[in-house]
């Protein structure tokens, strides 16, 4: 097996199971069984185990970020841009319970901050579909700060919808996320904008 090929394995592996047992629980020696790889291989690549945590981390924004470039380059209408992302991100946060969530928060402070800092650098993403949305004649106002708007909307997804909020008001994380961008997309998008969204939703039940 290639080096990349060895890498992408340790990754996408290591998510699978660091969503399952959450970072307290995980080990490099059960893990390591689990992919039956050796150690030896696993520390060439991550000398520790936070720095494989650290990359399992940047390898699943790295997913995030090629789905969206993949979404803004075949999906021309904006609103259905906006829905495909976040329902991408909803997909991703569905595979972890929140209280390994709240594990890594907890014991990994430093990597936690960064995905505050991956939802900050998504607002220039996000104003992108919105002011699109916009022109193309799809906005539910004409006249609203799409900037501003993008900018709210980025910070209460990273000030609010903390591991602690879910399990305060025992809220399911994905069914959240997932009703709070319908209620943000009918607030920023006219009738002509929701029946694009609508038939996206129709076209992919089938």
């Amino acid at each position: 097996m290639k080096k990349e090929q060895q890498i992408n394995q340790i990754l996408s592996e290591g998510f699978a199971s660091v969503s399952k047992s959450g970072v307290r629980a995980f080990t490099v020696d059960a893990f390591s069984k689990h992919i039956s790889m050796s150690k030896k291989t696993i520390y060439k690549f991550f000398p520790t185990k936070e720095n494989l945590i650290n990359s399992i981390v940047s390898f699943v924004y790295q997913q995030l970020n090629d789905f969206h470039n993949k979404v803004m380059k075949e999906e021309n209408n904006p609103c259905v841009q906006f829905i495909k992302i976040m329902e991408y991100h909803c997909e991703f946060v569905g595979k972890t319970n929140v209280n390994r969530l709240a594990e890594l928060k907890t014991l990994y402070p430093r990597i936690w901050k960064r995905t505050q800092s991956f939802w900050l650098d998504q607002e220039d993403n996000f104003y992108t579909i919105l002011k699109s949305a916009q022109e193309k004649g799809y906005a539910s106002n004409k006249n609203v700060d799409m900037k501003a708007a993008s900018v709210i909307y980025i910070n209460v997804i990273n000030n609010t919808f903390q591991p602690e909020f879910f399990i305060k008001n025992n809220l399911p994380l994905k069914e959240t996320i997932h009703g709070f961008v319908n209620v943000v997309a009918k607030g920023l998008f006219n009738d002509k904008g929701m029946g694009a969204i609508k038939k996206y939703y129709e076209h992919n039940r089938k």
